[in-house]
């Protein structure tokens, strides 16, 4: 993992910034549709912006999580579980992005 420091540093920041804005307008999006039912809901994640939105708010999330805990475990765990840790959190990150791929493009694209 030699000189990876710092696009690992870029990367981090980089997705940081990426969220606000994604954070900003989920939270609007759930604030303005409080008390809402299930179909209400459907509909607003149904419509193909706001799943494409839904899905790079999930995606880059997960992504940063994934740079965040890699550091924390290249930096605090040591000996045989570090590779199995870092390998259980690409997984993780994989199927997350993945879920909420495969989840948008059910709500959105398919029907």
């Amino acid at each position: 993992m030699a000189h990876k420091g710092t696009s690992t540093f870029i990367m981090q920041r980089f997705t940081a910034a990426l969220m606000i804005p994604l954070a900003i307008w989920f939270l609007i999006s759930v604030v303005s549709h409080l008390g809402a039912d299930y179909a209400a809901a459907r509909a607003w994640a149904g419509q193909w912006w706001n799943g494409l939105l839904l899905a790079l708010f999930v995606s880059v999330g997960a992504w940063h999580m994934r740079i965040g805990l890699e550091e924390i475990i290249a930096d605090y765990i040591h000996g045989g579980i570090k590779k199995t840790l870092s390998a259980l959190n690409w997984l993780i990150a994989i199927s997350v992005i993945a879920g909420a791929l495969w989840s948008v493009y059910n709500i959105s694209f398919a029907g």
